[in-house]
């Protein structure tokens, strides 16, 4: 996909009398936020890639219909090709899980597709409230890892790279201090999110927009600075 943005407004959008791209507006649209993702990645902005790439989902679902509550999900699965129901029929989350229940758990994590919209959700959950891989709270009835790590790698063939768990067993088959992570790679996550951004704007090329421009007064960064180039 063409990582080159484009930026600047018209001249009519600008502020009057102002020189062309000075300021300019750049509107958090579909097209916009995807573009950041990948200059982010390609100058090594890992952090910043991977937040706004957790956004995405949610910013396009919502300019479909922002009163659909699992409208981040159906996305997921729509444009990403992310299962929509978890993996794990009976997820359980707890730190203290039996070991039959956990040895049921890893064998469905064998199945290709493990990785689903719900897990995704509960990445994005992790990423922007806590700045971390650490699972918690409610998600626990949708996913039923307790972390998602990241990697990164020159391939974009695989999402997901590796997942497995750690207990401490006990002699009663209770295994304490569970948990069972999954790591996904970063450079397959980005690739994919930007074949689904291609493909969700071939739907609603009208939808490539930030929510809310021309009905209310604020929309978009405003950049006062001097163009640099």
């Amino acid at each position: 996909m063409d990582s080159e943005l484009d930026l600047l407004l018209p001249d009519t959008e600008n502020d009057a009398g102002a020189p062309q791209g000075a300021p300019r507006t750049i509107e958090r649209s579909p097209r916009n936020l995807i573009g950041e993702a990948r200059l982010a990645f390609d100058a090594g902005l890992l952090i910043s890639c991977l937040t706004v790439l957790v956004t995405i989902p949610d910013v396009c679902a919502n300019l479909i219909d922002p009163s659909n509550k699992d409208g981040q999900r159906n996305w997921c699965t729509r444009y990403l090709g992310f299962p929509s129901t978890p993996v794990v029929d009976d997820i359980d989350r707890s730190r203290k899980q039996s070991r039959d229940h956990i040895e049921r758990t890893m064998a469905a994590l064998m199945r290709e597709d493990n990785f689903t919209a719900s897990d995704f959700c509960q990445l994005r959950n992790a990423v922007l409230h806590t700045g971390s891989s650490v699972i918690n709270g409610a998600g626990a009835k949708y996913s039923p890892f307790h972390s998602i790590g990241i990697q990164v790698f020159d391939n974009d063939s695989q999402l997901v790279v590796e997942y497995g768990s750690t207990s401490s067993p006990e002699p009663d088959g209770v295994e304490n201090d569970c948990r069972i992570k999954i790591s996904i790679n970063l450079t397959a996550l980005l690739a994919r999110m930007e074949r689904g951004v291609e493909r969700f704007l071939s739907e609603y090329p009208e939808l490539d927009k930030e929510k809310g421009k021309w009905e209310y007064l604020t929309w978009g960064i405003v950049d006062f600075r001097a163009p640099t180039h």
